[in-house]
């Protein structure tokens, strides 16, 4: 491989300061040497140009420019996208050279053991799309599969995974919603375990999904204690970020400190109207919880939307046998499905989970992912608008598009506190994540194309919103990330991020996973209207030394 200089450029080492003038040296993928001076001499008696290639050794002028540490999408839901065609550009194209997979309780494996079985994917499809033609017995072979892609470069960045809980659980007893007995409980933990030891990074809950939404209490504690005898992390999307946040961040908690596992919330947010200036009081629980002994952190996304499926406007007790349940209960003209449409109307009995349509409305929801040519208008629209230009009931049109799509579309709810967001982004223990849902057609959310430039444009820096220094939340899209989540010293499932002594960032020893960046032309782009365009100003990008853009 050839040696690689990024000769004069201001370099962001991940470490949470400022940025210094320095050269940056890697050979073979590691960085070697960073410093003034370091582009006159790299090694084996080689002399460097001031440009272009000599002796095996390629100088890149970044006077001028900045050189960061590539970026850790600690919340990523490229599973499946990884195996598609363009499938992670959105990610590379804002400088991320890491995904971390697995995220919400979903994932592409185990497979179903009957090929004609497409259960799995019909649940999971409106998060991650599409699913590869290849099939994995187990989720521990998904984890060597992307080992594998990782040393022959074939995602084009690094990925890692948690072991999502919902098909793992699928794998034993379907999608039924009932609590596993002691048998099937046993068999979950064991093949969690076997995936933990084959690499992944820790466990992820869908505890607003069914079906993770159904496991009880010593089936949540045995998955705990997979991940605390291996020192990996217990993850979750919790039950509710409404009325219920603290108690569902609680339950969390709880597991931790019932079985010593670290736990980190996903997406940490406060939704509803009604919460609204919450988060300053969930933020000071949450340093109580640390205080208290439980080792628990956090991730957010820049935005005053979430995206998620459409199956999860509906009440649990719809999706008892996945998405063909909600189908059957949606049947026109059956008193369950006056009963669910009914039942939008008002918070939920007999369950924790939040009624989004209840709390915000139809207008402030949109439907995308829409598959049949006479719904192409609807794509990206309010349902309030849809239903109006249809002259009916917002209900009875959701429940028919539903229907017509076979419950594979998207829904992006406007329903986040943004300042609550701002106050997480500030909690020190607090990552950046992008819960994009990867699709290559059709209205996406913009955190897919601009968590982390939103992030550096809107929240870091000397800006009216800033809550960061820039160097801080460089740090924490990049070293403390791969630290909170084990990626240090050789990483696990296929992601090499640490260097040798774990070294992080730029720093000798440390896995060359560099972003060159324009800062006069570095620009967050992507917006709800325009939500496919990546930052501007991105001029180059290397995974372990292999130039990606």
């Amino acid at each position: 491989m050839t040696t690689v200089v990024l000769a004069g450029g201001t370099v962001w080492d991940g470490s949470g300061g400022a940025g210094r003038v320095a050269d940056v040296v890697v050979r073979d993928g590691v960085v070697t040497a960073v410093g003034v001076g370091a582009v006159t001499s790299v090694g084996d008696g080689h002399r460097a140009s001031s440009s272009g290639v000599s002796d095996g050794v390629e100088v890149v002028d970044a006077s001028g420019l900045d050189v960061r540490p590539g970026f850790v999408d600690v919340h990523a839901h490229d599973d499946a996208a990884l195996f598609r065609p363009g499938g992670v550009a959105p990610k590379t194209g804002q400088g991320v050279t890491t995904t971390i997979v697995g995220n919400c309780g979903q994932g592409i494996a185990p497979s179903p053991t009957d090929p004609d079985d497409r259960s799995l994917e019909d649940y999971s499809r409106p998060v991650l799309g599409g699913f590869p033609a290849r099939r994995w017995a187990t989720f521990a072979d998904y984890v060597r599969t992307l080992a594998e892609g990782d040393a022959d470069g074939r995602f084009g960045l690094h990925a890692a995974t948690l072991v999502p809980h919902a098909p793992l659980r699928a794998g034993v007893l379907g999608f039924e919603r009932r609590p596993a007995d002691a048998a099937e409980r046993s068999r979950i933990a064991a093949s969690v375990g076997d995936a933990l030891d084959a690499g992944a990074l820790g466990v992820s809950l869908g505890l607003m999904y069914a079906p993770g939404d159904a496991a009880d209490r010593p089936e949540l504690v045995a998955l705990a204690r997979e991940c605390a005898v291996r020192g990996t992390l217990l993850v979750a999307h919790v039950r509710n970020e409404a009325d219920g946040l603290r108690d569902s961040i609680d339950e969390l908690a709880s597991l931790g400190r019932e079985t010593g596992a670290a736990v980190h919330v996903s997406h940490l947010k406060v939704t509803g109207p009604r919460n609204v200036g919450d988060m300053p009081a969930i933020v000071e629980h949450l340093d109580a919880l640390r205080d208290s002994g439980v080792d628990v952190s956090a991730d957010v996304y820049p935005y005053d939307a979430g995206s998620t499926t459409v199956a999860s406007l509906f009440p649990p007790a719809t999706a008892d046998h996945g998405v063909e349940s909600l189908l059957e209960a949606l049947r026109p003209g059956t008193r369950s499905r006056r009963q669910v449409l009914d039942g939008l109307l008002e918070p939920w009995a007999e369950t924790t989970l939040e009624n989004q349509y209840a709390a915000i409305g139809p207008a402030r929801i949109s439907l995308a992912g829409f598959t049949r040519a006479e719904h192409a208008g609807f794509e990206g629209r309010p349902l309030s608008d849809i239903a109006a230009s249809v002259g009916a009931d917002p209900r009875e049109v959701l429940a028919d598009l539903v229907l017509a799509e076979r419950g594979a579309l998207t829904v992006i709810v406007f329903h986040t506190d943004l300042e609550g967001m701002r106050t997480a982004l500030a909690w020190p223990h607090t990552l950046v994540g992008s819960d994009g849902l990867p699709r290559e057609t059709g209205t996406v959310h913009p955190r897919l194309y601009g968590t982390f430039s939103r992030v550096l444009d809107e929240y870091a820096g000397s800006g009216p919103r800033a809550v960061l220094s820039r160097g801080e939340a460089i740090a924490r899209m990049s070293t403390r990330a791969s630290s909170r989540f084990g990626l240090g010293g050789g990483g696990g499932g296929g992601a090499p991020v640490g260097g040798a002594g774990g070294a992080l960032g730029i720093a000798p020893g440390a896995v060359a996973d560099l972003q060159l960046i324009d800062p006069g032309a570095y620009a967050d782009r992507a917006t709800y209207a325009t939500p496919r365009l990546g930052p501007s100003g991105l001029v180059g990008l290397w995974a372990a030394g292999r130039r990606l853009r």
